[in-house]
């Protein structure tokens, strides 16, 4: 099954190919400049329901900004997962519920204009500037994590995100050359939250 979208395997094969070739001469003197990190969160609980709110600063690196530019679409994933820890075990730990943010970040060369989607939702919003982009994406607000009745009292847990760029959603001729380059491997720490039975 070819999951590569249809417009990159017609269309744009020459200015991916154009693509490739600066990324490749790239790799040699580039510097690892950008950054994913989680910066602060918090959980609260409401109608039984908790929820997640964080901010994330998303910084690309200059290959990865010059890809979107170029009209490759980016894929941020933000992963969520509440964890039951053991008081025995420093190592094992059981996870209670894992839950994925998906969004997808573009340029649109006709509009000039920089579109985010979150893919669980389908929400679509466009911005003149790739900074307000992603400080919008980093504002994250309101995220379910999990039932508060699904937790057994008296046990603790923990809620542990991170932020990461999805580097198998990148288009199949980019994947060989982004998996060698450090300045692809955006990747926040695990950032994580007590939460309360």
């Amino acid at each position: 099954m070819n999951n590569t979208p249809a417009h990159w395997r017609h269309n744009d094969r020459g200015r991916l190919l154009a693509l490739l070739l600066v990324l490749v001469t790239t790799l040699s003197s580039a510097g690892a400049d950008g950054i994913f990190r989680i910066r602060s969160g918090a959980i609260s609980l409401h109608d039984g329901v908790y929820y997640l709110d964080a901010k994330v600063e998303y910084r690309l690196s200059d290959v990865a900004r010059e890809a979107l530019d170029s009209g490759v679409p980016l894929y941020v994933v933000l992963e969520i997962k509440v964890i039951q820890p053991h008081w025995w075990s420093l190592w094992w730990e059981d996870v209670v519920a894992q839950l994925t943010q998906r969004y997808r970040l573009q340029y649109h060369a006709l509009s000039q204009r920089y579109v985010l989607t979150a893919i669980n939702s389908g929400e679509r919003r466009s911005f003149r500037r790739l900074r307000a982009m992603l400080v919008e994406l980093g504002n994250v607000q309101g995220v379910p994590v999990i039932d508060a009745e699904l937790l057994q009292a008296p046990a603790q847990y923990l809620v542990r995100a991170r932020a990461r760029l999805d580097l198998d959603a990148l288009p199949r001729p980019l994947r060989t050359v982004v998996y060698l380059s450090p300045e692809w491997r955006l990747v926040s720490d695990w950032h994580q939250w007590q939460l309360g039975s």
